[in-house]
């Protein structure tokens, strides 16, 4: 479900992730894509156990989306969506796809993904159902070929039917992953999460190296 929503006809933008933590740069990417494509809302959905990342360590699911409450505070255009939230094995992107459509079937969802995925889209299980359920929005990033990624959007048009539209990326280098990795080393993060965010992560001591 999502958290306070009611179900009317609307254009609703998806932002997948371990989110593990969420940061600034996913905030920018959420606003560049709510303000780009005119949607009325984007849902933050944290990732449960993504088939691609099985063997990683990460945060709770609970901290994870308090994390994200937290980050989402007082911003009227993002909400949490705990789709994934359960204990199976893992999560299909066509499977939460699917499940959001019976859930809200009136409602045009456009799928965030960063533009190297697109390359990657044929090995995703059920490529041809997620491009029934989704626009996908591919954020496009400074080492992609633009004419590349056309090329490649006509290929997956011919092959599945899927639409896509290129997302504009915002100019933050930040990573979830460095973060960890400064957060184990002691480091301030104060610049790149929010400061509600950052005092979460203090408080229950995620990410610390363990002596």
């Amino acid at each position: 479900m999502v958290e306070m929503m009611s179900d009317t006809e609307r254009s609703i933008g998806i932002m997948g992730g371990t989110f593990d933590p969420v940061h600034n740069a996913h905030l920018a990417l959420a606003r560049q894509a709510y303000e780009q494509f005119a949607l009325e809302e984007i849902w933050m959905l944290p990732n449960g156990n993504p088939p691609h990342k099985r063997d990683r360590r990460q945060a709770p699911m609970e901290c994870r989306m308090e994390m994200i409450r937290l980050a989402i505070r007082g911003i009227p255009y993002l909400r949490l969506c705990d789709a994934e939230q359960s204990g199976q094995d893992c999560h299909y992107t066509y499977e939460t796809l699917g499940l959001l459509k019976e859930q809200h079937p009136r409602t045009e969802f456009y799928f965030i993904m960063g533009a190297d995925s697109l390359f990657d889209f044929d090995k995703w299980k059920e490529p041809g159902i997620i491009s029934q359920r989704c626009i996908l929005l591919a954020a496009m990033r400074d080492h992609c070929r633009r004419e590349a990624i056309r090329e490649r959007i006509r290929e997956l048009g011919e092959r599945y039917g899927t639409r896509v539209r290129i997302l504009n990326t915002p100019n933050m280098d930040i990573a979830s992953e460095d973060i960890r990795e400064l957060l184990s080393g002691g480091s301030d993060i104060s610049a790149l999460v929010p400061a509600a965010v950052a005092e979460y992560i203090r408080r229950e001591r995620l990410y610390q190296r363990e002596s």
